[in-house]
C-alpha cells in the first residue's frame, strides 16, 4: 500500500493521473451528469415504473472521478506538506455538482489548475 502511495504522489504521476479523471468530468456533464432535472426526471420516470434507483448512472461515474481527484490529491498534500491542497478539488466539486453553482463558468476549471500547479510545484518533504 505504500508502494501505490508513493508512486500515486509522484509529481509525474499525480498529473497523469489527475488529467485522466478531470476528463470525464467535462465529457459526462453532456449527458447530463450534474443536471438536477436530468436526475429529478429519472428518479420520476423510475417511481412511475416502480423500480430502480432513479439516479442517472452517469452521475456516480461524475462523482467517482470527482472523488479519485480529492483522493490523489490528498495524498500529494501529504506529500508535500501542503494538507490543504485537498480543498482546490473539493471547491471544484462542490461547484461542478451544485444545482445553480455548476452555471458559474469556469470556476472547477480554476481549482484544477490550482491544484495541478500548487501539488506539482511543491517539493515533497522529507522525512
Amino acid at each position: 500500500m505504500d508502494q501505490i502511495k508513493k508512486y500515486v504522489a509522484a509529481g509525474p504521476s499525480f498529473v497523469i493521473l489527475y488529467l485522466l479523471l478531470m476528463f470525464p468530468t467535462y465529457v459526462l456533464p453532456y449527458f447530463g451528469s450534474n443536471s438536477a432535472v436530468v436526475n429529478a426526471g429519472l428518479a420520476a420516470a423510475d417511481a412511475a415504473a416502480g423500480g430502480g434507483n432513479g439516479f442517472n448512472i452517469l452521475m456516480f461515474a461524475h462523482l467517482a472521478c470527482l472523488g479519485g481527484m480529492v483522493l490523489i490529491t490528498w495524498l500529494r498534500g501529504a506529500a508535500v506538506g501542503k494538507s490543504w491542497l485537498v480543498t482546490f478539488p473539493v471547491l471544484a466539486a462542490v461547484f461542478d455538482m451544485v444545482p445553480g453553482l455548476n452555471w458559474i463558468p469556469l470556476i472547477p476549471t480554476a481549482m484544477h489548475l490550482s491544484a495541478i500547479i500548487v501539488g506539482v510545484s511543491s517539493q515533497p518533504v522529507t522525512d
